[in-house]
């Protein structure tokens, strides 16, 4: 058993803000060298590759979802505008508000990444690769900042269709390899080079396997890798925080911690196994109640999949845009269903967190659908509305959260 006197950090107060959040959760696990390098890739992510593409090293704004192979084949750092927000500015959405005159509804994900942006517009890199399939908000977003100067490059989308017996999907991925193929030649001037992209998928491929297994792994030991670096583990399977390499080491000193660790115990001599669907969350404040309830947040249906492999039995670019295509984001909740099934199931999760964004129309109508479906089945849930500022979570938010896990202990 680990010694619960260095399972108590530092902190007397609650942590304000993102940082301190992250300096609480690096106390906490002051006994995983793994954990800790995590947290360093992640703080170091955007300032590295900004002062790389300072140096001449290519890099590009994007989702840093599913693109990794592909920039990777390019020799472009995929740099994730979602990972800009999350330590962003305190001041970023009154930047996009003044600068664009936004209405207060808008979304606070929106909001933040443009007035980060623009903050950054003088600095920091200017290409940005747009998918178009995610929301029409972000599409129009994106428009906004191309008036700021940054160069935008539109990769256009299709919803899968529900049918695949009439031709009309063999369509839709001829049209996205066609898109993959001009977005590289946007990045480099040429054509993907197939052979460095095929050994990144299977990079791709080694790295969801390996967070796979870490995942396996704290069913067994679920609090010797907490809440908040468990997303940042889902989130760097998408980019790799710019440093392949590192990160996959980290994985491997992760895999191997865990499998030799002692039980870390709950604070509460309880562990309530749970599930998080939807967004991944800024306020970490939300990840650190769960954590301090005795909860466990053991399958996560996020942007980031990890419970599926590209196929390397096709063309690369091919494997791109099937995978896309399959992506959980793109087309109805209702094909959604039955992965979220599996993962509570393996799990043994006793409920669910739906967390979306205010604002979010296109999030709150998925939270909705999935909501009804599980309680329809008996499987208690909770919608979580959360904002994307820097910051700590409201009392009311975490009031909630506590509730829920005690109303399942």
């Amino acid at each position: 058993m680990i010694d619960e006197k260095i399972l108590k950090p530092k902190f007397i107060e609650e942590p304000k803000n993102q940082l301190e959040y992250i300096e609480h959760s690096k106390q906490q696990h002051s006994y995983s060298k793994a954990v800790n390098d995590l947290f360093d890739l992640a703080l170091t992510y955007i300032q590295d590759a900004e002062k790389g593409a300072r140096e001449g090293r290519k890099a590009a704004w994007t989702q840093g979802v599913f693109e990794a192979p592909l920039f990777y084949a390019c020799d472009t750092v995929p740099m994730s505008a979602i990972d800009l927000g999350r330590l962003s500015s305190r001041n970023s959405v009154q930047v996009a508000e003044e600068t664009f005159d936004l209405p207060k509804e808008t979304c606070s994900m929106i909001s933040v990444l443009l007035g980060e942006w623009i903050l950054r517009r003088e600095t920091s890199v200017k290409k940005v690769v747009a998918f178009n399939n995610a929301c029409e908000p972000f599409n129009m977003g994106y428009e906004l900042i191309r008036e700021q100067g940054y160069d935008i490059f539109r990769v256009e989308g299709a919803i899968r269709p529900k049918s695949n017996h009439d031709g009309r999907l063999e369509q839709m991925v001829d049209f996205l390899v066609s898109e993959l193929q001009d977005l590289a030649i946007w990045l480099t001037g040429k054509k993907i080079d197939e052979e460095k992209m095929s050994k990144e998928i299977a990079r791709m491929n080694r790295i969801l396997g390996k967070v796979r297994k870490i995942m396996e792994l704290r069913l067994k030991n679920p609090l010797y890798i907490k809440s908040l670096p468990t997303m940042f583990i889902l989130m760097g399977s998408g980019h790799y925080f710019g440093k392949p390499e590192a990160f996959e080491a980290v994985l491997d000193r992760l895999i191997e911690e865990l499998q030799t660790a002692d039980i870390v115990p709950s604070p509460l001599g309880k562990v309530v196994p749970l599930t998080w669907i939807g967004a991944r969350g800024l306020e970490f404040g939300v990840y650190k109640a769960v954590d301090d309830c005795g909860g466990a947040l053991l399958s996560w249906f996020t942007p980031n999949p990890y419970d599926r492999n590209w196929r390397e039995d096709v063309p690369p670019l091919e494997s791109m845009a099937r995978y896309i295509l399959d992506y959980f984001l793109v087309g109805s909740p209702v094909n959604q269903i039955k992965g979220i099934e599996r993962m509570i199931e393996q799990s043994s999760s006793k409920g669910i967190f739906f967390y979306h964004y205010v604002g979010c129309a296109f999030g709150g109508v998925h939270v909705e659908i999935f909501r009804d479906y599980f309680r329809k089945i008996g499987i208690s849930s909770i919608g979580l509305d959360g904002c994307f500022q820097v910051g700590a979570p409201s009392g009311q938010l975490l009031t909630r959260v506590r509730a829920f896990i005690e109303m399942l202990s």
